[in-house]
C-alpha cells in the first residue's frame, strides 16, 4: 500500500541529502484497508511492518499479512474445473472523499510466487468498484482482486478418471458372462465395491457444498445403480 502525506514532506538537503525514513507502522497514520470478504476474524492484525517515507510525502507501507478469502466454488467440471475468487479490498469506516483507493498499473507482482501442484494460476485481474450504500451518501471505493485458477488434472487422471474408465469397462463385461455364472456375481461385487472406494475417495477432494453436483459423481452413482 502507498499514499501521500503533505506532512511528511521534508527537503533533503536540509538533513544531509536524506530523502527516505523508514518508521515502525505504529508511529504514522495508516488506511483502515480490510479484505471485505475474509475468512479470517477482522480483529487478525497485521503483523508490525517498517514504512518507508519519502522526502517528497510517499509513504510505502508492505504488511506483513496472510489473507485468507472466502470463495463461490463450482465443482460442476471436477477435476477439470476453473475457478475465479474474488478478493475485495477497502476502508472499512472512511468513505471514498476521506480515503480514495485505487488500483495499481500492475494487478499483482508475481516475481516471487511459488507454484501449487494442484492449482495453476491462469490469471488475475483488478477492477476498482464504488458502492453507494442505504445508510449513507458518500461513495466507499474498492479495489477487487479476480484470480483466475485451473486444477491440474494429471494426478485425478491418473488415480480417479483412468481406474473409473477401466471399471466401467468391466462393468460391461459382466453383461457378456452367462446368467448362471458364478464369475459374473463376484465381478459385480467388485465393481460395487471399487466404485464405492472411488466415491468416498471423490468425496474427501472436493469442497462440501450443496450448490453443485459434480458430473462424476453422477456419472458414478448411475454406474452403482446399473
Amino acid at each position: 500500500q502507498s499514499w501521500k502525506d503533505e506532512k511528511l514532506i521534508w527537503d533533503p538537503a536540509d538533513y544531509n541529502n536524506l530523502s527516505v525514513l523508514r518508521i515502525p507502522c505504529n508511529k504514522l497514520w495508516l488506511p483502515d484497508i480490510v479484505l471485505y470478504n475474509s475468512a479470517d476474524d477482522y480483529t487478525h492484525g497485521y503483523m508490525q511492518a517498517l514504512t518507508m517515507v519519502h522526502s517528497d510525502g510517499t509513504v510505502f507501507w508492505p504488511p506483513i499479512v496472510k489473507l485468507r478469502s472466502t470463495c463461490d466454488i463450482k465443482i460442476t467440471y471436477f477435476p477439470f474445473d476453473d475457478q475465479i475468487c474474488r478478493m475485495k479490498l477497502g476502508s472499512w469506516a472512511y468513505d471514498g472523499f476521506q480515503v480514495n483507493v485505487h488500483d495499481s498499473e500492475k494487478a499483482i507482482d508475481l516475481d516471487n510466487f511459488v507454484s501449487n501442484g494442484e492449482w495453476l494460476l491462469v490469471d488475475v485481474k483488478v477492477k476498482k468498484n464504488v458502492v453507494y450504500y442505504a445508510c449513507c451518501d458518500e461513495p466507499f471505493p474498492d479495489v477487487t482482486f479476480y484470480i483466475h485458477m485451473r486444477r491440474r488434472t494429471l494426478y485425478y487422471t491418473y488415480n480417479v478418471i483412468i481406474p473409473c474408465v477401466m471399471l466401467s469397462i468391466l462393468t460391461l463385461m459382466g453383461f457378456w458372462m452367462r446368467p448362471d455364472s458364478g464369475e459374473k456375481v463376484t465381478l459385480g461385487l467388485t465393481v460395487l465395491l471399487a466404485f464405492s472406494v472411488f466415491m468416498l475417495l471423490i468425496a474427501e477432494n472436493m469442497p462440501a457444498t450443496s450448490n453443485f453436483v459434480p458430473l462424476i459423481g453422477e456419472s458414478i452413482s448411475l454406474l452403482i445403480h446399473a
